[in-house]
């Protein structure tokens, strides 16, 4: 009876275990077939049973139901789960860990490569969408992919995107982590150093962000102009004028045909109060590309205050001194009328900056009277700028 019992016993054991080993072959066969719910239930019973749970095989077959279902054009089935490739890339990994011989490691490579390309697409469409939560996360889904089928191998794109959406998403330790690969790897060039800086300018350690700045002009001497950009700005916009001026003379030295560099040097320069050099910047500016507005209308706008400080020295001269005042005077509208040019321009180049029409109307008003033919235009320009205040 002893014996019986026992065998019995043993019978009961191996019909569980087979009943099981049933769910996981059902679970594979019900992905043939389309039918992924059932696949689903079935694999997630299999793999919380004792008999199957240490299976490699299941955990295999799991990892091809959530793979079916990111894969799957049907609404209903894509609803099974949120997050299908995450499920079957954690899934083969565990069915990896069980299966000691590797005679599972093909099959299951092989599938996560085709995988990839889910993966890849769901990224953009993430990232398209501005859900940069779930883009960080397949472009990490990317690069372990890759770290289990091709060990060694770095895709340097998906890297440098794991740190945009990271940064996006606002994830700062994990968009430093990857700004920090592609600096190891040297993709992405200066630009990736700008990021990184950014990060720690955004917590306020500017020294940090300095010293992240430096090091890649160390590592870029001829690729650093986004980073003299960033230094240059980042002083301007902290009033240290002259390091911001150091800084320009580097820059145009690395490329002397931008004439951005040019302007900003020349209104350094005014700030600075040095009006003469100024000019020189900024017509070295309008040399290189004399369709950009702002550096005609500096110019304008330095030609006209000067002549209302002419007009102010003029006003302080005595009134029994009527010759030497209207010669004063004179001399200031005339240098007014250096203004009309540069500002006219610029008018050109942007005809609804209502500044240069302002600046317009007040040089067309005073000198009309010495320049007849500014009349027209002043009464032209009046009605441009009382047109564009009632809009």
């Amino acid at each position: 009876m002893k014996r019986f019992g026992l065998m019995f016993t043993l019978v009961a054991f191996s019909a569980t275990a087979m009943a099981q080993g049933a769910k996981v072959t059902s679970a594979a066969s019900n992905i043939k077939y389309g039918e992924l719910a059932k696949a689903k239930d079935a694999i997630e019973e299999a793999i919380v049973h004792e008999k199957t749970k240490g299976q490699a095989k299941a955990w295999m077959v799991r990892g091809d139901v959530y793979k079916a279902i990111a894969e799957s054009k049907n609404p209903d089935m894509k609803a099974l789960c949120a997050t299908p490739t995450r499920v079957a890339l954690d899934s083969y990994r565990k069915a990896i860990a069980l299966d000691a011989k590797g005679n599972l490691r093909k099959q299951i490579n092989n599938q996560l490569k085709m995988m990839s390309f889910t993966v890849n697409n769901a990224a953009y469409d993430f990232n398209d969408s501005k859900d940069y939560a779930n883009a960080f996360d397949c472009f990490e889904q990317i690069l372990a992919i890759d770290s289990i089928t091709e060990p060694g191998k770095i895709d340097s794109a998906s890297v440098y995107n794991a740190g945009i959406t990271a940064e996006e998403a606002k994830y700062f330790e994990k968009a430093r982590y990857y700004y920090n690969r592609c600096i190891d790897i040297r993709y992405g060039e200066s630009p990736v150093f700008v990021k990184l800086a950014n990060l720690d300018k955004d917590q306020g350690d500017t020294v940090a962000y300095m010293a992240t700045l430096e090091r890649g002009m160390k590592v870029y001497p001829n690729d650093c102009q986004p980073l003299l950009v960033e230094i240059i700005n980042h002083y301007i916009t902290s009033k240290q004028s002259d390091k911001a001026l150091e800084y320009l003379t580097k820059a145009i030295e690395s490329d002397p045909k931008n004439s951005s560099y040019y302007f900003a040097q020349g209104a350094l320069l005014d700030q600075l109060g040095k009006p003469d050099e100024a000019k020189a910047s900024y017509e070295k500016s309008i040399e290189i590309n004399p369709e950009d507005f702002a550096p005609w209308l500096n110019r304008g706008v330095q030609e006209y205050n000067k002549a209302i400080e002419m007009a102010k020295v003029a006003n302080d001269i005595p009134a029994n001194k009527p010759k030497e005042y209207d010669a004063a005077i004179a001399a200031a509208f005339e240098q007014m009328n250096l203004a009309i040019p540069y500002f006219e321009k610029a008018n050109a180049l942007k005809p609804t900056d209502a500044y240069t029409m302002q600046c317009l109307k007040e040089c067309y008003y005073k000198l009309r009277s010495s320049h007849p033919e500014y009349n027209d235009k002043y009464n032209d320009i009046k009605a441009k700028l009382e047109a564009a205040e009632q809009k």
